[in-house]
């Protein structure tokens, strides 16, 4: 089994009975700088995003290279076994997990020659006067994570071309492990699901990375395929990661655990098959760059963002997909924002939540030392790879 930064450290039960060349979270820990959110600290590091964009090698590219190459091996001796079987033996799982394009944005030269700088879209609502009225949650966020602030009109077109280059050279990798499911014989009796952890804003409204709420973040890809599957047929109800649980289960006939009957998700093949649940789907965020707690619901075209002690946001996702007109201003919406608060709260308790996770983060900054001494000890750009030390700022 293959991943990056999701899990604390090698020792703990992860869920896996094999772990190859894992990408822990940092020290066991990760970033203390993301407990920090009364007030949220200025993160130094984000400011190397535009200073290393461009063209040239990276760990990170390294370390793909190193999952691929161990991932088509595992499928060669899965299917070896297999033949010696006859075909016999249980079901089986594999996670692959490529780190790119995760920051640092950098492609090798064969990747980032795909898409010149001057030919690359520059990025949507960049200008300060697109994104009026702005809203103070993401405004803090900007100070906080100041990615923008060390970019000029080069580095910014770099980081563009590098970002795309860097999904070219997913696609790449993605390539040759489904060519070995195919060379292996192993591809008639196997699905693949294709997802990531999160999307990126790249550079919309001046924001980087994640720790928002906006579709270019909180959106992931989610494609499916694979016997008894449909191909080409898309499904336009919304999905989420709860449902890889359940999608995996049903995969390899598990039958449900007594403990896991209450979690929510839906098997995807329902949904590969057009009959996907009409749900209401959460999202929420409580960690680096958010000044509070953020809670996102999708239901149908509409997208309700509550934000504990700020204003909400409602959007219409089918006639407004870049979300530049905050319906939740606007008078004639007032009912359906109270009809999206009562949803939410029907799953969820966002002020109880966000309580919960401040508490939280107190009582670890507490045990850590103190804020200064988590100030003192900085930030890092991203998780080190195997073997590699964390570089603070």
């Amino acid at each position: 089994m293959q991943r990056h930064d999701l899990f604390g450290e090698a020792d703990d039960d992860n869920g896996f009975t094999e772990e190859v060349m894992p990408l822990h979270v940092v020290d066991g820990i990760g970033d203390p700088l993301g407990w920090l959110r009364d007030p949220l600290p200025v993160r130094k590091a984000a400011l190397r995003l535009a200073s290393e964009a461009g063209p040239g090698n990276s760990n990170y590219q390294d370390y793909d290279d190193r999952i691929t190459a161990a991932a088509v091996d595992w499928l060669k001796a899965r299917a070896a076994q297999s033949k010696r079987k006859n075909g016999a033996g249980k079901p089986w799982v594999l996670f692959v997990s490529l780190v790119c394009p995760h920051f640092p944005l950098i492609a090798r030269p064969e990747w980032y020659g795909l898409y010149p700088e001057d030919k690359v879209p520059l990025p949507a609502l960049y200008d300060p006067k697109e994104r009026q009225p702005d809203h103070p949650y993401v405004a803090a966020n900007r100070e906080c994570q100041v990615y923008d602030k060390g970019f000029d009109p080069v580095t910014l077109r770099r980081a563009i071309a590098a970002y795309f280059g860097l999904v070219s050279f997913v696609d790449s990798n993605v390539g040759k492990l489904m060519e070995a499911l195919a060379a292996t014989g192993l591809a008639d009796t196997t699905r693949v699901l294709y997802s990531a952890d999160h999307g990126d804003n790249l550079g919309t409204r001046g924001l980087w990375g994640k720790s928002n709420m906006y579709e270019e973040a909180a959106g992931v890809p989610m494609i499916l395929a694979g016997p008894e599957l449909p191909e080409g047929f898309v499904c336009h109800e919304p999905v989420s990661l709860i449902d890889v649980f359940p999608t995996v289960t049903a995969c390899i006939g598990l039958t449900t655990h007594p403990d896991d009957r209450d979690l929510p998700g839906s098997s995807l093949f329902d949904a590969a098959r057009g009959v996907a649940p009409n749900r209401t789907m959460l999202s929420e965020y409580h960690a680096a760059g958010a000044a509070t707690g953020a809670f996102m619901i999708r239901k149908g075209r509409f997208k309700y963002v509550y934000y504990a002690g700020m204003p909400p946001q409602l959007f219409d996702l089918d006639s407004d997909p870049q979300e530049a007109r905050d319906l939740a201003r606007e008078p004639g919406y007032q009912g359906l924002v109270a009809d999206c608060e009562r949803e939410l709260r029907r799953v969820v308790d966002p002020d109880a939540a966000d309580a919960l996770a401040k508490a939280d983060q107190r009582a670890r900054i507490a045990a850590f030392g103190g804020r200064e001494t988590i100030l003192q000890r900085g930030s890092f750009g991203h998780s080190p790879t195997p073997g590699a030390k964390a570089v603070y700022n």
